[in-house]
Order: structure tokens, then C-alpha cells, then sequence
């Protein structure tokens, strides 16, 4: 048996952004000019692909208390 490993490196793609001088400097004084790109990146994949809400541990008074045991046999009628 041959196992064969594929490294696909995903290029950044360049593009050209136009900011207010206001959003510039900020960036600049927070992050520097060399980590601009990384910055704005992070702020785009957080807004854009905002994480989902787990449905686990919504409702408090739900507990694994008073479960029935799977080997436990069930109810006929």
C-alpha cells in the first residue's frame, strides 16, 4: 500500500482597498504597516463568517439526570 500526502498552499491573492484616513492611521498605530493586511483579514473573517451558536447548554434545567441506561429495556404497551 502507497500512502501519497498533497500540500496545496493557498497563495494570498492582492488586492486594493480604499480607506478613510481615519480607519489608516488607527491601523497603522495599533498594528504597524507591515501587519496592516493581517489585521484587516481578521476583521473581515470575523464579520463575514461569524461562528454559529451551540445549542448545547441552553436550557439550564436540562440535565443528563434520570436518563434511561441504554441497557436498560424498554417500555413496551
Amino acid at each position: 500500500m502507497y500512502v501519497i500526502h498533497f500540500t496545496v498552499k493557498v497563495l494570498p491573492v492582492k488586492t486594493t482597498i480604499i480607506l478613510e484616513d481615519e480607519i489608516y492611521e488607527y491601523l497603522i498605530k495599533k498594528f504597524g504597516r507591515r501587519k496592516i493586511s493581517k489585521a484587516v483579514n481578521e476583521v473581515l473573517i470575523r464579520g463575514l463568517f461569524k461562528p454559529t451558536k451551540s445549542m448545547f447548554g441552553v436550557d439550564s434545567w436540562l440535565t443528563t439526570e434520570g436518563l434511561r441506561d441504554e441497557e436498560e429495556l424498554h417500555e413496551t404497551s
